[in-house]
């Protein structure tokens, strides 16, 4: 059985958030004193009802000194001018906000943030906060030492992925695996490449695996 990171073994979880109805003043002096760039917004029964980030905060800067009337902005700016302004967490939030479960994987993360564009994820259990997750949390799996992707890649691949692992060998250096050997089947080579590359702390893989046996070869002839 592989075992993942998932997104629990690297958020942070005690998360800063605020209510509904907390000042917006409060909001970026909270987000001042803690050093964070955005903060979950409580609804009234505890469960996750947005998230004001700096960019939500910072349109009040940018529609109070402009004098053009909403009538002139297009519908997405008149939208953001209303948010703008917002005296309390919840007129100015972003909603509904962007969750993860904390199962979830690292690369499901890593999606779910590029396709948003965004650099933060909520992570929620059912509709209660349980953390938050942001790029550089996802970065943490890379920090991982050569010695223990080595480990990873011989427990997941090895050891529960591969019939014939005999005569794999792997080396890491830097992040980059190795493989190496020669084993029974050529289609054994190409599972260790997929698989490997998919370890957590990969980098990138090598494959010098040789076969004995190409196995591949009739369904080529096919």
């Amino acid at each position: 059985m592989r075992h993942l990171l998932t997104v629990a073994d690297v958020m942070t979880p005690d998360v800063v958030a605020v209510p509904e109805d907390t000042p917006y003043k409060v909001v970026v002096t909270l987000m001042a004193e803690h050093h964070i760039s955005a903060v979950p917004v409580l609804g009234r029964y505890g469960g996750v009802a947005g998230v004001v980030s700096e960019t939500d905060l910072i349109r009040k800067e940018e529609f109070q000194r402009t004098a053009r009337p909403p009538r002139v902005l297009g519908w997405r700016r008149r939208q953001a001018r209303v948010r703008a302004a917002g005296l309390r967490a919840a007129d100015v939030m972003s909603h509904p906000a962007v969750t993860i479960g904390p199962d979830a994987t690292i690369p499901e993360a890593a999606r779910m943030m590029a396709t948003r564009g965004i650099t933060r994820l909520i992570v929620t259990d059912g509709d209660f906060l349980t953390g938050i997750v942001t790029r550089s949390d996802l970065l943490k799996a890379f920090l991982a030492p050569d010695d223990r992707i080595a480990q990873r890649v011989r427990r997941d691949v090895v050891r529960h992925a591969l019939w014939d692992p005999v005569g794999l060998e792997i080396s890491v250096q830097d992040g980059v695996v190795t493989l190496s050997g020669q084993v029974d089947r050529r289609s054994t080579t190409e599972v260790a490449e997929k698989l490997t590359a998919e370890v957590d702390g990969v980098v990138g893989v090598v494959n010098g695996l040789s076969w004995a046996f190409d196995d591949t070869a009739r369904d080529k002839v096919r």
